[in-house]
């Protein structure tokens, strides 16, 4: 049974898509002028050249809106929609006559996909789809990126080979040098509305210009080293993995989206395989494609594009999600298993569990007036599920925030059901990624100068206090995370950070020197005949942040 469009060890997922949602492929009523990228909500915001892309097709009649004013870029596709859309983008012949599928739950009758049988038929007439069994098709399903990327490759007549492990490895791989797809892509992740754009755009340009290069331009020389991945980490994050260790001191980094440089920092990790880009002034990624440039090490720059997406649409006019960026797997890695309670860390119990660890990530729904504002909605999370507990657990707080933690490297679907600012009840989906690479401190920031008092016991002067507290600590991870003063005490069995006392001072009019000692949970000591020393916390990657520290009598 081929796997062209099957649906093959795929999570549930628990809540279906809107009838509006289900009926966007339907075919649309006659009007005088197609529509354009301006004419939906959703696109405002969005990447110009996704635009551009969304008009063409908008043009063509191959796409069309979920609703009058609502384009739904972030949405899941169905089986029965992709099926019309492949047919419309490969140019097949469609009989519109036919009533009778050959799958036994495609029916002319039913009001959500009977629409969608000429173009089921037609799309296995052509080799292109298989049901989920022999008499079943599934139209209601959601199309995994493995999935989209084998039909669109087979409708350019390109040989996929599905007897690898995973099955999709080598559509997703031709997929991504082709660019009909967003590199970076998981082809077990449910396909979105966006994938289905590039996609559909990208295929379309193919075959009307078969000779465009099968070849990423950007293909490094064999001696040079390749990017093997960037992924934003969160809002302010890009971690981006090489596949060999470089000489740093060549190596060089840059960020850019729509051709514009974003500004950042670059931390290496000890291995000189993987990077960490911070971007800087507080800026933040927003919704679009990044482009991530490695130089220094050849004639050629080498590059690798991924896109980010700051929100989510949930489907509903006035409300959406912030991106969760990814998330770490810090259960089944045993991360957790530090967490003692001694030290000044957090317990077990508190590091594993969604409502209160600090690994976790909130799922934050924003709601917005009809100017645009964001406006409070208390209580507005109802419920939140995960589609695969194994991989990424949630938690429900008592105000009714949702969290999810990474129990296992995978991907997973959350499902959630909130009240918009009409007090309507909705359900939406959100994808999640939890990942492999270790939790580590990539940031710090603190006071420039702070000061302490000592206090005076038989003769001695001695200050005692807290270094996380007294640089007014705040350490960002890998992940975007940011844990502040005490926080930061608490996981640093994690973060890794390290206190070192430098150019240590005494009064010259006193005598020798005192001495200032740091114990690992940060507490600081300082005895003896010392008015000033640097304090500085130095973390795994080799950054160092340093509070002057003045001791006062």
């Amino acid at each position: 049974m081929h796997k062209s469009l099957k649906v093959i060890a795929s999570a549930a997922i628990a809540f279906s898509m809107s009838a509006t949602a289900v009926m966007a492929e339907t075919p649309a009523a006659s009007t005088s002028t197609a529509k354009t990228a301006a004419d939906f909500s959703d696109l405002a915001n969005i990447d110009t050249g996704l635009k551009a892309k969304i008009d063409a097709l908008l043009a063509k009649g191959v796409l069309e809106g979920v609703s009058a004013d609502t384009f739904g870029i972030n949405q899941t596709m169905t089986r029965a929609q992709f099926a019309k859309v492949a047919t419309l983008i490969l140019g097949l012949q469609v009989d519109n006559s036919v009533t009778t599928s050959s799958f036994s739950d495609v029916k002319t009758d039913d009001p959500a996909n009977g629409w969608a049988v000429a173009y089921i038929e037609a799309a296995k007439k052509a080799g292109l789809i298989d049901g989920i069994t022999d008499t079943t098709f599934a139209p209601g399903d959601n199309v995994t990126i493995g999935q989209f990327d084998t039909v669109l490759l087979k409708g350019l007549k390109k040989n996929v080979d599905v007897t690898g492990n995973p099955w999709y490895a080598d559509a997703v791989k031709q997929a991504t040098e082709l660019g009909i797809q967003a590199a970076g892509k998981d082809g077990a992740s449910v396909a979105t509305r966006t994938d289905l754009v590039i996609g559909a755009y990208e295929t379309s340009q193919l075959i009307n210009n078969p000779s465009k290069p099968e070849e990423p331009t950007t293909t490094p020389a064999p001696d040079q080293a390749a990017i093997k991945d960037a992924t934003a980490m969160g809002p302010q994050t890009v971690q981006v993995n090489l596949d060999r260790a470089v000489d740093t001191s060549k190596a060089s980094l840059s960020l850019q989206k729509n051709s514009e440089t974003v500004p950042v920092t670059v931390s290496w990790s000890d291995d000189k395989q993987t990077a960490t880009l911070s971007l800087k002034d507080d800026a933040q990624l927003s919704n679009g494609t990044y482009t991530v440039s490695l130089g220094g090490l050849g004639s050629a720059s080498v590059t690798y594009s991924f896109t980010y997406e700051a929100s989510v649409s949930t489907g509903d006019s006035d409300t959406t999600i912030d991106g969760l960026g990814a998330i770490a797997n810090v259960i089944d890695s045993d991360l957790t298993e530090a967490a003692t309670g001694e030290n000044g860390y957090v317990t077990r119990d508190v590091a594993e569990n969604p409502i209160l660890s600090k690994f976790a990530k909130e799922v934050k729904l924003k709601v917005t007036n009809s100017s645009g504002e964001v406006v409070a909605v208390p209580g507005i999370i109802q419920a939140i599920t995960s589609s695969d507990s194994v991989v990424a657990r949630v938690g429900l707080s008592s105000d009714h925030k949702g969290y999810v933690i990474g129990n296992e490297a995978g991907t997973a679907t959350l499902n959630i059901v909130y009240k918009n600012a009409k007090g309507e009840t909705k359900q939406t989906t959100v994808p999640v990624t939890v990942k492999t690479d270790s939790v580590t401190a990539v940031k710090a920031e603190a006071d420039t100068k702070a000061q302490k008092y000592a206090t005076v016991t038989d003769g001695v002067y001695t200050s005692d206090f807290n270094a996380y507290t007294a640089m007014n600590l705040k350490v960002y991870d890998n992940y975007g995370i940011k844990y502040e003063k005490e926080e930061a005490r608490g996981y640093n069995f994690a973060l890794g950070i390290v206190f070192i006392p430098e150019h240590i001072v005494g009064d010259p009019a006193e005598g020798p020197t005192g001495t200032v000692t740091i114990a690992s949970d940060g507490a600081v000591h300082v005895e003896g005949n010392v008015t000033q020393f640097d304090l500085t916390a130095k973390l795994t990657n080799g950054n160092s942040i340093t509070t002057e520290m003045y001791i006062r009598r």
